[in-house]
């Protein structure tokens, strides 16, 4: 008799999660399905950035595979939590780029990457049937992993004004706070900048979510994976602020320094949640990439010795705001639909009136232009779309063309609609 996989498995088999679907559109078999060539489909679909990875970090790659004796030490197990040099070097970056003082390597993980450093640390801060609560809208892979590995209850809070098309969490701030006290979450999890909307939360929102958090004996995690990808003239105070009992952070490397393949993450919180997350990493991953993090330790230490760091993430966040505006500018010359303006991060979300999925696949299927439909992010994205201008942050005359495509088939859709009432 064949044996039977898990509940848990055959709930995530028959239940398509917005990453699979994401994802999905990355296999050229997609597109193949539906009669299009691959070759010629612009792509906003794409959750990853395209700038260079900084050049004196492929060299230091270079300098530990060259010689003998570090590329050995390389392939040694690291401890649980990660080395030592990688941990000091992370705290001279915080401080370096962002002011962050009272930092300690007892305040640091190391992980695989971003997204299990999530799944290890809300296994640390919850049990089954604990509340979290998320924004509406958030990233899409949350509820996703709560759900079917944590058993958590996910409840959300929305700062999406449909109708107008507006970010409201600024006019929220005092509801919000009011919410928490009433639900009692115990993790409120934000992400800033946002993925989807690239929305950067404001000090006075994640300061009165702290008060409130802290008010009901909570933790307050927030997700920075965007962090060194801004376009805002002053950065919020929390960005530089240490890890409490109550507050936390998760980090990755994969987003700035364009390391997505290269897979590295790293969480800064108090004593306490790093020495539960001992025990529960050594028994998922047992222990962090040590080629990538001796690598990342003396980049960073060389490239804050000389200056060169800063002046990199300064050209990043430049490359993005460029093809941020770009983006933004060609939705307002060639189509109607209402959209968000980045604030950072690689993306915008836009309104499209009817239910993303089925808008989506049109689009597509009539112009082998590729949006990502809202569904997975938050009720209030159903009838949205994700548009992601990172895989085409340089070439800004392709992020043109698919604008012109998608306005000609609003344009069509339009005219049709007209004759038909």
């Amino acid at each position: 008799m064949k044996p039977k996989l898990s509940a848990k498995s055959n709930l995530s088999k028959n239940e398509m999660s917005p990453v699979q679907q994401i994802m999905s559109y990355a296999n050229p078999d997609y597109f193949r399905k539906r009669n299009l060539d691959p070759s010629k489909i612009i792509s906003f679909a794409g959750g990853w950035v395209n700038h260079s990875s900084p050049e004196p970090l492929r060299q230091a790659y270079k300098d530990i595979i060259d010689d003998p004796n570090l590329f050995h030490k390389s392939g040694g197990y690291s401890s649980i939590l990660g080395i030592l040099e990688c941990k000091e070097a992370l705290m001279e970056y915080e401080e370096y780029l962002y002011n962050l003082k009272g930092l300690d390597v007892s305040n640091i993980a190391l992980g695989a990457n971003s997204t299990q450093l999530t799944s290890n640390v809300l296994s640390v801060l919850l049990d089954p049937n604990d509340k979290l609560l998320l924004l509406d809208p958030s990233y899409c892979t949350l509820p996703t992993q709560i759900k079917n590995n944590l058993g958590a209850q996910i409840i959300r809070f929305s700062v999406m004004d449909e109708d107008n098309w507006e970010y409201t969490a600024e006019k929220k701030i005092a509801e919000f706070s009011e919410f928490i006290k009433k639900e009692k979450p115990k993790v409120v999890l934000l992400i800033s900048p946002d993925n989807p909307t690239s929305q950067i939360l404001s000090d006075n929102f994640v300061k009165e979510t702290l008060k409130a958090v802290e008010e009901i004996g909570s933790f307050l995690v927030i997700d920075f994976a965007y962090k060194d990808l801004t376009f805002i003239d002053k950065l919020p105070d929390y960005f530089s602020w240490p890890p409490t009992d109550n507050f936390l952070t998760i980090h990755s490397n994969s987003k700035w320094t364009r390391s997505l393949g290269r897979r590295l993450g790293w969480i800064e919180a108090s004593k306490d949640v790093v020495g539960a997350l001992d025990l529960v990493q050594g028994l998922s991953i047992l222990s962090p990439d040590a080629l990538h993090q001796l690598t990342l330790a003396n980049y960073l230490k060389k490239a804050i010795k000389d200056g060169s760091l800063k002046k990199y993430v300064e050209d990043v966040r430049n490359q993005y705001k460029i093809a941020a505006n770009h983006t933004i500018q060609q939705l307002s010359k060639y189509t109607d639909i209402p959209f968000l303006v980045p604030q950072g991060g690689i993306y915008t979300t836009a309104k499209v009136g009817t239910d993303g999925e089925q808008f989506v696949e049109d689009v597509v299927k009539e112009t082998s232009v590729l949006f990502i439909p809202g569904w997975g992010f938050g009720k209030t994205q159903e009838k949205a779309i994700r548009i992601s201008y990172g895989p085409l942050v340089n070439n800004l005359d392709l992020i043109t063309e698919g604008i012109q495509r998608l306005g000609k088939f609003l344009e069509k859709k339009k005219t049709v609609i007209e004759k038909t009432t």
